[in-house]
């Protein structure tokens, strides 16, 4: 009998393992299927959005990437940080609704059609009516918190809050970057390669986007979507670099010992509005600080819309 018992014991034991190593096989081929599958509709999006630029067909083009969004559903995350800076004390969770968050940022052509639409005034390196040549599918810059905000009603979105963008960018496993714990240049379009030539003025940076820079030793804005493998968990691509973004909160300096803990929002003091994300170049000219701002949980803020590096995408 204790033979047979233990025969017996051992070939449960042997299932549980058969059935555990199963159910793992069938999570690991799920995640990889998820991940083929989501980088195969971000190629097939981003090449038709790099066709449509080159068509000269921008109302398809904006309407195109109006519709490019990533769902963000409820629940809590990691918000805010204990180890960097004062404004972004303390860690702490914060719950939020299910919200759309832009894929990308708010490129030209779009802002071009709201502009026209509305007699809005255009950003001040654009010329003859209309941006740069070749850049439809580039993110505009210049545009003031008023405006952007103004855009985003009209297209039937909004601004997004800071806790929305920081969620979209940490994702539920609470990253320090958006594509992981650890620095990469090279996923985001922050002018690592071309240090010796960033700008040392915002008026430098202004003159740069005037002309074509690509493939000539000097930083410059990129395409929208133009590195994938800088894509957040929720899959919003130039989170980091390109331009920082301007949010729907007034930027509140002591951090966020004084908001709720759901759905938070800025609701001053209304000095500066709350900007995220790194730009195309520092114009201090230190590295460092490139990689310190690119932190998801990294704040800033602006109360000028007079610089070549800050633009936005809007949310709903």
């Amino acid at each position: 009998m204790q033979l047979e018992h233990g025969f017996l014991m051992e070939c449960n034991s042997i299932r549980r393992l058969v059935l555990i190593s199963f159910l793992v096989a069938i999570f690991v081929t799920t995640v990889v299927i998820v991940v083929y599958f989501c980088m195969h509709r971000n190629s097939v999006e981003i090449r038709t959005i790099r066709y449509q630029a080159a068509s000269g067909d921008l109302d398809r083009l904006a309407n195109l990437l109006d519709q490019s969004m990533a769902v963000i559903p409820a629940g809590e995350f990691i918000m805010g940080s204990d180890e960097n800076h004062e404004d972004e004390h303390p860690r702490h969770q914060v719950y939020l609704n299910a919200f759309e968050l832009d894929r990308y940022e708010v490129t030209n052509s779009q802002y071009l059609r709201f502009a026209l639409a509305t007699g809005t005034s255009l950003p001040r390196y654009w010329f003859d009516g209309k941006s740069p040549p070749g850049q439809a599918d580039f993110p505009v810059v210049g545009v003031s918190w008023k405006n952007a905000q103004s855009y985003c009603k009209w297209v039937k979105k909004r601004l997004p809050t800071e806790a929305e963008w920081e969620k979209a960018c940490r994702g539920p496993e609470g990253r320090l970057y958006p594509w992981g714990s650890e620095w990469d240049p090279s996923r985001a379009n922050v002018g690592y390669m071309h240090v010796e030539t960033w700008p040392s003025s915002l008026e430098d940076g202004w003159n740069l986007l005037q002309i074509d820079v690509r493939n000539t030793g000097f930083p410059s804005l990129y395409p929208v979507g133009s590195l994938p493998l800088g894509a957040s968990f929720y899959g919003v691509l130039d989170l980091v670099g390109n331009t920082s973004e301007w949010m729907a909160d007034w930027y509140n300096w002591d951090g966020y010992w004084d908001l709720p803990l759901t759905n938070p929002i800025g609701l001053g003091p209304p000095w500066n509005h709350s900007i995220r994300g790194s730009g195309w170049f520092d114009r201090r000219g230190q590295e460092g600080e490139i990689a310190d701002l690119s932190r998801c949980s990294a704040r800033n803020s602006s109360h000028s819309y007079d610089d070549p590096r800050l633009g936005f995408r809007c949310a709903r």
